[in-house]
């Protein structure tokens, strides 16, 4: 017995060891977090979403009157921004801020947002930080002078044929516009019930929590659109259906009384980056 004891002990103080080790690494990544350097680009990196934004709604807005040569897409903003003076030094800018919003939602994702640890916050975290890194390449491609970027639609296209070759492909295209309907209620709800206000430190007052609700209502739209030429793609087995936000909103002003509904959703997206350009500071998780 006295042979085993230490073993036993040693087993012990081991998973001790271990279960401190991951105490303090989950506190290590606490603090990283909540950095204040890190918050600040993240912030940054809020606000840098908020011009993507405010441009995209420009350009629907011109998509629902008379056209525009930008694709209604984030590459399309994005390309708005570079022709600007000084656009090409903005969009580094901006996508350093992306990089600094995409580690803070990575980190988030691991350790839970303040508001709310539950595991659907954390897969949400790492969407944010996904689109983010996503978006820090496209900004930094452009403004190094990397040249342009496919637009959504084509990159979709491309990447739809491609699931549809898989076995059961329709099947998942379907699935995945099904996902995107979801995802566009969801943020249709937020807006309604002003879920969004969660994520912010102190209330940003009554008339820019109106912008928020019009901005996240109408996001609903426009995905909604998006995921129903998923479907659409999938039941007739057409990838060229399934493009992206760009192809949506044109395909939304094709519509009867398209043109106007358009201009209500570029409103909407306006009143969206107007939203995440006045409270980036406030944001306490993205």
């Amino acid at each position: 017995m006295a042979s085993t004891t230490p073993t036993r002990n040693g087993g012990s103080e081991g998973n001790g060891s271990g279960a401190k080790k991951a105490q303090n690494t989950a506190k290590g990544l606490a603090h990283q977090a909540n950095s204040p350097w890190l918050k600040k680009l993240g912030q940054v990196g809020v606000a840098a979403i908020g011009v993507v934004y405010l441009l995209l709604a420009w350009i629907a807005l011109q998509v629902a009157w008379g056209g525009s040569e930008e694709s209604a897409d984030n590459t399309g903003a994005l390309q708005e921004v570079a022709e600007k003076p000084f656009g090409q030094v903005l969009l580094v800018v901006m996508g350093l801020g992306l990089i600094g919003f995409a580690v803070w939602q990575f980190l988030l994702s691991i350790i839970g947002p303040p508001s709310d640890d539950s595991a659907f916050k954390r897969v949400s975290a790492a969407g944010k930080g996904i689109f983010g890194a996503a978006l820090a390449v496209q900004s930094l491609k452009i403004g190094l002078g990397g040249g342009s970027s496919q637009s959504s639609s084509e990159k979709t296209s491309d990447w739809t044929a491609t699931l549809m070759e898989a076995p059961a492909g329709r099947v998942l295209v379907v699935i995945l516009g099904l996902g995107v309907l979801a995802y566009a209620g969801y943020m249709a709800y937020k807006g309604v019930k002003k879920k969004f206000l969660e994520k912010l430190e102190g209330h940003p007052g009554r008339g820019i929590t109106r912008l928020g609700q019009a901005g996240w209502i109408s996001r609903g739209v426009a995905f909604g659109v998006l995921g129903i030429l998923f479907v659409v793609a999938g039941i007739q087995a057409d990838p060229e259906e399934a493009s992206g936000l760009d192809a949506a909103l044109k395909t939304l002003a094709g519509q009867p009384f398209g043109q106007w509904i358009l201009t209500l959703v570029a409103l909407g997206l306006a009143c969206y980056a107007v939203f995440q350009l006045v409270t980036a500071r406030q944001h306490k998780e993205g």
